[in-house]
């Protein structure tokens, strides 16, 4: 397989921390993405005795409270579970606005080793992968990637153009994600009840494996299904069939 295929959390599963890691596990996954409830003062320890890594840490919040005291949090967490990406987006003001703070955030995840995830989303100020990559340019890409979820790409203003000029060292990673046709005009209802497992959905999700594949990148791909329905199975089926369903798709 020429990616890495790990696993994002929902922050609304109940399911334990071993337990969590031991369906990862089990379905095939290497890696898993952690939210900061996740990580306890054995979090690492506890994945390396399971032969996992995590990739990324959910989330820094710009809009919700200080956001620099919350990058030394997060980079207390990313330094004891490894964790190359803190995922940040959501924004609601104009790019400019925040380009400082996302420095300054930047620089105290990079004391730990870990860069910034900019997560677009058309609901948000930063909407697309063009939006998302000026705004990384201006931050620094020594600080910062783009976080390309294809939820946000098919359902935003991200055009096949851009997925296929983005420039692949600026990928931080791909969320994977097919969804259900709209139900509603509610974006947020749609985005984290609606998802659907890869195959299962209307995306056209192996023209978007393909188009990074073609161009040779073969970078990490988290599998990022939200849904209200889904989060009825149990942890392992969850886990299972995310695996299964997306490892063809990155072949």
């Amino acid at each position: 397989m020429a990616v890495t295929l790990g696993l994002s959390p929902d922050v609304r599963w109940s399911v334990s921390f071993s337990d969590y890691l031991a369906a990862a596990r089990t379905a095939g996954f290497g890696t898993v993405g952690l939210a900061k409830t996740q990580v306890g003062a054995n979090a690492g320890a506890e994945l390396d005795a399971r032969g996992m890594a995590c990739h990324e840490l959910v989330s820094l919040r710009l809009l919700d409270g200080d956001p620099v005291a919350q990058a030394r949090e997060l980079a207390s967490l990313a330094a004891e579970v490894r964790a190359p990406w803190v995922l940040t987006g959501g924004l609601r003001v104009p790019p400019s606005e925040v380009v400082t703070t996302l420095q300054q955030a930047g620089a105290i995840v990079a004391d730990a080793g870990a860069r910034l995830a900019i997560e677009f989303s058309p609901a948000a100020s930063i909407r697309s992968i063009r939006e998302a990559l000026e705004l990384v340019e201006a931050v620094g890409g020594d600080l910062a990637g783009i976080l390309i979820d294809t939820w946000h790409f098919f359902r935003g203003t991200s055009t096949w153009d851009d997925l296929a000029a983005v420039p692949l060292e600026r990928i931080a990673y791909v969320q994977f994600t097919d969804a259900l046709a709209p139900a509603s005009t509610d974006g947020v209802d749609e985005t984290m009840n609606r998802r659907a497992m890869p195959g299962d959905g209307v995306f056209e999700l192996q023209r978007f494996a393909d188009t990074l594949l073609a161009r040779g990148w073969d970078g990490l791909v988290s599998v990022e299904v939200l849904s209200r329905d889904l989060n009825r199975l149990s942890m392992e089926d969850f886990a299972r069939r995310a695996y299964d369903s997306t490892s063809g798709y990155w072949k």
